[in-house]
Order: structure tokens, then sequence, then C-alpha cells
């Protein structure tokens, strides 16, 4: 598991950090800023319950695997009479797994063979 703490840094807090993400989600293109994870916001860590029907229906004891995209940045904002530096970690998205240990997960998505590797050991 990752903790990731959503934070922005500047040399000149003049820039605040929500030009900085509103900034950061029109560079991304495919998230509006209201997607990407504040300063300040909780992790990703969310109170859990025993999976027990993976999303096929099917019964049986599972691990859940949650995971987002992560960004960490730098970046340059040229303002009057200025050049100001930062940067800023956040996340977005979200998307999920249920996994059985013995059962080939087969996918190509590197998260989810992670997680079934962190949980259920080398297959």
């Amino acid at each position: 598991m990752r903790n990731i703490v959503p934070q922005v840094s500047t040399s000149d807090d003049r820039v605040s950090e929500r030009q900085v993400l509103a900034a950061l989600a029109k560079r991304l293109k495919r998230w509006d800023l209201e997607q990407l994870a504040a300063p300040g916001e909780e992790s990703v860590d969310r109170p859990r319950s025993p999976v027990k029907v993976d999303f096929l229906g099917h019964a049986g004891r599972f691990v859940e695997a949650e995971g987002v995209q992560a960004v960490d940045a730098s970046f340059t904002v040229t303002c009057p009479g200025r050049d100001v530096y930062g940067s800023v970690s956040t996340w977005f998205g979200d998307t999920g797994a249920s996994l059985a240990c013995g059962v080939n997960p087969r996918t190509k998505e590197s998260w989810i063979q992670e997680a079934y590797r962190l949980t259920c050991g080398p297959r």
C-alpha cells in the first residue's frame, strides 16, 4: 500500500494551490480540477470490509485492490517580473479489482499484478 499525500509547494506563496492544480488539470486535459486530490484531503485510504463476491458474482475469499493515478510534477510559472518555481503531488481517478490468490489475474495492468504479488506472493 502506498500513501499519497496531495501537496503543492512554491517559491512564492502568491501563486495559490488552486491555481497550480487548475493549470495541472488543464495540462492533463482529461481531468477537471475537482477530480484532482487537493492538499489537505485525505489520502486514498478508506475503511474496507471483506470482499465475499468478486465483480463477476463468484463467491469466495478475495482481495480487493484499488488504484489511482499519481502525479508528481515540477513547474515554472512566469509571473510579471519574476519566475515562480514549485512542485505538486496529487492523485486522480479510482479503479478497483477483486483478486483470488492462486488464480492468475490475466491482465497486463501493472498495478493489478503488483497488488496480486504484494497480497498473494509470487505466482
